[in-house]
């Protein structure tokens, strides 16, 4: 007749790992559920996968139906079958091998290698023989016996719904629930650093359990990124009675790790002698133990660790339930203090990308020339920006207008506040509105979610708006409306937004001859022209032809990895002799191609490309050409003939077409449209 005390025996790689009780009066059961007596992490096992009980005087294992079966000494159990155990057999769960025992642990011989072997000798807890963890403490330099007393998933006191009242109700023995526990949320919510965390959550649990002793471990702070349980390191610790901390071992570590839920452990341990010499009795024989994870979301991002040495001090299960209750409190401190930081290093990095793009956007803005009319520009650009006033920027195509609106805006008061551009000639009538004034969701079809306009993203900074004489009169009206008074509404709504933003204009038009001939508005014509800047066409400044020229063959020829030494003089003498009708734009876009497309190593008269067009004002007939019979022509048609011959003449590369035509290939691509242009 057999004991009716047995164990089984986890075996991995030949090595004992767990011990598990067996008690004659009651059925383990062994398989996935957690509701199982023994749970098995093994995909192979079923949920309810097998069953050992004691039946007159004999220990039987049995099968439930099980996926992939039962082997007892690598025999298959047949289902339902009653099989009879024997001391030493060999039991197969899917990847799990366990082996069956009879007697009390402490006095049955047994060994997984050597069955002649005490099982005290190879016992360190219920997980068997420890190995290397870096941070907590080896169990194999001294010997233990544990046992779990209590384990929860979820404390009862942060429970919500229909277990609330139960929650209210739990307290320690010290007197410490839901109250104290709200107290020392709050303060770590206010917690900045992890080590202020971990010494108020360490400081409530001495007060609030019996515990003599405390610590935080944590796991590098990963969200996403998978844990191993010999990552762990102690944070913080605390004792009473100037004892000596007792590091968590990794049986408990791995326990809680593996399972992620709280346990009160029955454990024996040899403990450290006080440092107090009232107190030179070594303190041996550890009441109890006791482990919490400190869980966010999915992750485990530590472990709260308490113990107690004396024989008149325990932890009970109202101490388990406090602790896990302020171990998920720390997992959400911990989580704002991880989030805190990373949003302080993220905003430090967006600075610093910010004043480097700052530097780099107004080193791109820097006016180049040394001709009497750039000092003049230099000079009114100062002086425009101390102002907050509109200012208006007018010159021909190409001339640089936006680089004056940028060294204005660098220059002036608001030079830390957003600069926002607009090019009203790129965008459709229909939506210029909604790119200046934003729109709300629903407002019109596709407006799916509200937006905000330009205006409201260049509050307390500037807003520059380019080719403002292509706006159309209705949306004319309203923009000065913002111009006088600084609010508005969005498209489809009815709240009115308040800005300070400063309006910087630019135009190639004749605005005096659009307000004369009605298409612009003279208010608002006034309104913009408050400070004013002509900036003189290139060919008016010819002494800083050269300069640029050398500019931006150095420029191109870093970019491009070309050596240039300069230009050829016939090449430099064309250069200052040329009309430039695309104006600086032009003559960055023919020092590219001549260095693309050159042999070096100085520019020549044969790498210039340059174009036939007319300067603004100057008429299509040349001075040494015989005049032709003038033929009355629609502007429209003038406009239409000219772009379809560019077309033509560079082989319908509309890249190339807009840059000698002077305007943005949007542009480009609208006239083609309006005109019903098309290739042959």
């Amino acid at each position: 007749m057999q004991s009716e005390n047995a164990f089984l025996v986890l075996i991995q790689n030949g090595e004992q790992k767990e011990l598990y009780s067996l008690v004659g009066d009651s059925v383990t059961m062994l398989g996935r559920a957690a509701e199982n007596a023994i749970s098995l992490l093994d995909d192979r096992c079923s949920r309810f996968h097998a069953k050992i009980f004691f039946e007159e005087g004999q220990w039987y294992i049995q099968d439930l139906d099980s996926r992939n079966g039962t082997y007892l000494e690598e025999q298959l159990i047949l289902a339902q079958q009653m099989v009879p155990l024997q001391a030493g057999n060999h039991i197969q769960l899917g990847h799990t091998l366990f082996q069956f025992g009879c007697g009390e642990l402490g006095t049955t011989q047994f060994s997984p290698e050597n069955p002649d072997m005490d099982a005290t000798e190879h016992r360190s807890g219920i997980f068997g023989v420890s190995k290397t963890l870096r941070g907590p403490k080896q169990d194999q330099d001294k010997t233990s016996s544990t046992q779990i007393l209590h384990q929860t998933a979820q404390t009862a006191i942060l429970k919500s719904e229909n277990d609330s009242k139960q929650g209210s109700r739990i307290t320690t023995r010290t007197g410490y629930g839901p109250i104290e526990l709200c107290r020392l949320a709050y303060h770590l919510g206010k917690a900045e650093e992890v080590d202020q965390v971990a010494k108020l959550a360490i400081e409530g649990l001495l007060n609030a359990t019996g515990a003599e002793g405390a610590g935080l471990w944590l796991f590098p702070y990963n969200l996403n990124s998978t844990q191993n349980a010999s990552d762990i390191r102690l944070v913080a610790n605390a004792t009473l009675e100037n004892l000596q901390y007792n590091p968590i071992s990794e049986t408990i570590v791995r326990t809680v790790f593996d399972k992620k839920e709280a346990f009160l452990f029955h454990e024996s341990l040899k403990g450290s002698k006080t440092q107090d010499t009232n107190r030179t009795k070594e303190q041996n024989e550890a009441k109890n133990t006791m482990s919490a994870p400190i869980r966010f979301q999915n992750a485990i991002l530590g472990l709260l660790h308490l113990y107690t040495v004396s024989e008149s001090k325990y932890l009970d299960e109202s101490d388990l339930e406090y602790t896990l209750a302020v171990a998920d409190t720390v997992g959400v401190a911990l989580a704002h203090v991880n989030k805190q930081k990373e949003l302080t290093a993220n905003l430090h990095q967006a600075r610093k990308e910010n004043t480097t793009l700052r530097e780099m956007l107004q080193m791109s803005s820097e006016i180049i020339g040394k001709s009497s009319q750039i000092q003049t520009i230099h000079h009114l650009i100062s002086r425009a920006a101390e102002a907050k006033t509109s200012l208006l920027i007018r010159g021909e195509s190409g001339v640089g207008k936006e680089l004056i609106a940028r060294a204005v805006h660098f220059a002036s008061p608001r030079k830390s506040k957003p600069l926002i551009c607009l090019n009203c000639a790129a965008i459709s009538e229909s939506l210029l509105a909604s790119e200046l004034f934003g729109h709300e969701k629903g407002s019109f079809t596709g407006a799916t979610d509200r937006k905000i306009g330009k205006f409201e993203a260049a509050n307390t900074g500037t807003l520059f708006l380019d080719e403002i004489g292509e706006m159309s009169q209705s949306l004319q009206a309203k923009f000065l409306r913002v111009l006088e008074g600084s609010s508005f509404e969005r498209v489809g709504g009815n709240t009115t937004v308040s800005v300070d933003v400063r309006v910087i204009a630019a135009t190639n038009r004749d605005l005096e001859k659009e307000v004369a001939e009605g298409r612009f508005r003279h208010d608002l014509f006034f309104r913009l022209r408050v400070l004013e800047i002509i900036v003189p066409p290139l060919r008016k400044r010819v002494d800083d032809i050269p300069i640029l020229a050398e500019y931006f063959l150095d420029r191109f020829c870093k970019e491009i990895g070309r050596k240039y030494q300069g230009f050829d003089p016939n090449a430099m003498r064309i250069l200052m002799s040329y009309r430039w009708p695309g104006n600086i734009r032009e003559l960055k876009n023919v020092v590219e191609r001549a260095v693309v497309l050159g042999t070096g190593p100085y520019v020549q008269e044969q790498d210039l490309l340059l174009s036939t067009l007319n300067t603004t004002g100057e008429t299509d007939m040349r001075q040494d050409e015989p005049k032709d019979v003038f033929i009355p022509l629609s502007l429209e048609d003038m406009e239409r003939n000219h772009i379809i011959r560019t077309l033509e003449h560079v082989q319908w590369n509309k890249s190339i077409a807009s840059k000698q035509l002077g305007i943005e290939r949007t542009t480009l691509d609208r006239k083609i449209k309006r005109y019903g242009l098309e290739r042959d």
